[in-house]
């Protein structure tokens, strides 16, 4: 059989007994959901949409001020209902019970009950001025068209010398949440490969496999196959964060501008980095036997992994600074801060393709290691083996 056939097998077997087993199946259904309530939750405690203001009319007013309130609260992105109040109903209750929150009296007073608004006062002021002037217009015989033309208002465009920093602010935040996704997912997956490595050799599975395959394709297989899931997992999370953030109606951000570009993002990024540490893992998992001597061996990944999530969260807080710009170009770390450092805009072209290069070349360089380390400790049972033992194995 083609060896690379094999090392698909292998990959497929892991993906599906990880992959089916109850509590990963449970825990990734327990995120999503709590992933997707968090939109609508958001909503929820922030009152969702604005209620409309109520303009209550008594007495006297200019024809056509009902659509010219409509139509002005519009323009300025207030939704504006008007309600025809009768001269015996007492509007002075119907204010301090807000039934309405402004009342204008035979289209000269705008009456509130104890704080006016400046927004309804000037939509109030529009509209009379717009109704009055139209109704002398058409005392003085003209035209429909020529009415319109003397009250088409005069536009103007609006510019900035910068562009806000809300969807900025709204992209950092994003990307650093996205680094930690990866901060957790690499360490989770690559205790995975790290605890199928102890419990096969534990149990002794991987002395029949391989007395039928070699120990690279073992490895490979195994490493592949968990990465696999992870992807799966990571874009079901991610999927259900979109989703999420779209339900929030995030004011001022454009969700699909920035969500979907972290996502793949994430995903690169995933790619790269469990690759880099996915070998590392498996190498500490073969020198020990037993799942309770797994955490000691384990301090080695996790000591890399840790100052990577420290580094991105000093890229939030200043991009530019000499320790994330450094650290971002570095194989173990860029997979966390370089993300972070792009959503801010202050990662050059050059230096991205630095930290891609940079991180294939590493993960290629952790595959041989690794798999010297993992092929030399494999078969070895009983105490610890140490790396430098499991390296000298391998050559022999």
């Amino acid at each position: 059989m083609n060896p690379w056939m094999q090392v698909w097998l292998l990959a497929k077997r892991e993906f599906t007994e990880r992959g089916r087993s109850k509590p990963f199946l449970v825990t990734m259904a327990l995120l999503a959901v709590v992933i997707l309530a968090v939109g609508p939750i958001t909503n929820a405690l922030s009152g969702g949409e604005p209620d409309a203001t109520t303009v209550g009319l008594v007495g006297d007013q200019p024809g056509g001020i009902k659509d010219e309130l409509v139509l002005q609260g519009m323009l300025l992105g207030i939704e504006i209902e008007v309600e025809t109040i009768a001269e015996t109903d007492d509007f002075s209750q119907m204010l301090e019970d807000d039934d309405v929150d402004a009342v204008l009296v035979d289209g000269e007073e705008l009456v509130f009950y104890d704080n006016d608004s400046t927004r309804v006062t000037a939509i109030v002021q529009r509209s009379l001025d717009v109704v009055n002037t139209r109704a002398v217009l058409d005392d003085l015989g003209l035209s429909d068209d020529e009415i319109a033309s003397v009250e088409e208002p005069s536009t103007v465009t609006v510019t900035t010398i910068e562009e806000s920093g809300t969807e900025d602010e709204a992209r950092k935040a994003a990307a650093f949440f996205g680094a930690i996704i990866l901060y957790i997912a690499i360490i989770m997956f690559g205790q995975f490969v790290a605890m199928g490595t102890v419990e096969e050799k534990q149990n002794r599975v991987v002395e029949v496999v391989l007395s039928r395959v070699s120990s690279w394709q073992v490895l490979v297989g195994k490493v592949a196959g968990i990465g696999l899931l992870g992807l799966v997992q990571l874009t079901i999370i991610a999927g259900a964060a979109y989703i999420s953030a779209q339900l929030a109606d995030l004011a001022d951000i454009d969700v699909s501008g920035i969500g979907l570009p972290i996502i793949a993002s994430v995903l690169f990024w995933f790619v790269l980095g469990y690759t880099f540490y996915a070998f590392l893992y498996a190498a500490v998992g073969s020198t020990v036997s037993r799942q309770e001597d797994l955490q000691g061996a384990l301090m080695l990944p996790i000591a890399l992994i840790l100052p990577g999530y420290l580094l991105a969260i000093a890229a939030v807080e200043n991009a530019d600074a000499v320790v994330p710009r450094v650290a971002s170009l570095l194989p173990m770390w860029a997979p966390f801060v370089m993300p972070v450092r792009i959503a801010s805009g202050s990662a050059q072209a050059w230096e991205v393709a630095v930290a891609v290069i940079g991180s294939a070349a590493g993960a290629l360089v952790l595959v041989w290691i690794g798999s010297r380390v993992y092929r030399g400790a494999l078969l070895r049972t009983g105490t610890k083996v140490k790396l430098k033992d499991a390296w000298k194995a391998a050559a022999e």
